[in-house]
């Protein structure tokens, strides 16, 4: 959330914290109690797009390069061994298909990693009992496989929180100009008959309306701005 936004919310809040503090001004108002339960579940819904658009991909990303280092090793094992086999048996073509460095892996792009990996996989199974002395296990086979298919699916779900990431800031600049909109169309106009029955809790209660500007890492400085939606 933008500075604009979090001052916007937190003035929101403080206009529930006042009639919870005052609850006898609802007591006989039930379309007033109606308007603060619904500016309530307007927070609420503001609060867990907040939550959804500050999920960051960081942990994923560092999962997903685990899971491709986890995959080169996969790949280098079974290459070591297939070379292995291929020189024992002067098979040249296993030799060849086997020839990949660790420096070539790294510089492969995602999807050449992955391909990578399966062709080690489909050249290694047929050859899963000769491999075995060359201390490659199936297990180690089966690794190119269930490791490739794993790391191909990091990609799209890290950029899916990416997405939900960008549309919750969108629906959350959205929801706040509703909730202004509606406190400012129904809850300021219940509440102004107090400006002359009752000027000290009308007061109050515009303190509660006013939005605090405050900028990061900086003092809160008061700005009455009880008429200015988020931009």
């Amino acid at each position: 959330m933008t500075r604009k936004e979090i001052n916007l919310l937190s003035m929101l809040k403080s206009v529930v914290q006042f009639f919870d503090e005052n609850p006898t001004l609802l007591s006989d108002k039930p379309a007033l109690k109606a308007a603060v339960e619904k500016l309530r579940a307007f927070i609420a819904e503001i609060e867990a797009l907040e939550q959804t658009q500050a999920k960051g991909t960081k942990a994923d990303t560092a999962l997903k390069a685990e899971t491709r280092a986890n995959l080169m090793n996969a790949i280098l094992k079974v290459y070591a061994g297939i070379a292995a086999h291929g020189a024992a048996t002067n098979d040249t073509r296993l030799k060849i298909a086997a020839d990949v460095t660790e420096y070539e892996l790294k510089k492969m792009r995602d999807n050449s990693l992955i391909s990578e990996a399966r062709s080690g996989y489909e050249l290694a199974l047929p050859l899963a009992t000769e491999l075995v002395i060359w201390h490659v296990s199936q297990a180690d086979i089966d690794a190119l496989d269930t490791n490739s298919a794993e790391f191909d699916a990091k990609d799209p779900a890290i950029k899916n929180i990416k997405a939900r990431s960008i549309q919750a800031t969108a629906e959350i600049k959205v929801k706040l100009d509703e909730a202004y909109n509606f406190t400012k169309d129904s809850i300021d106009a219940m509440m102004l008959p107090y400006k002359m029955v009752n000027p000290t809790v009308y007061g109050h209660y515009q303190n509660a309306r006013t939005i605090i500007n405050t900028a990061g890492g900086h003092g809160k400085g008061t700005t009455p701005d009880a008429n200015a939606p988020v931009k």
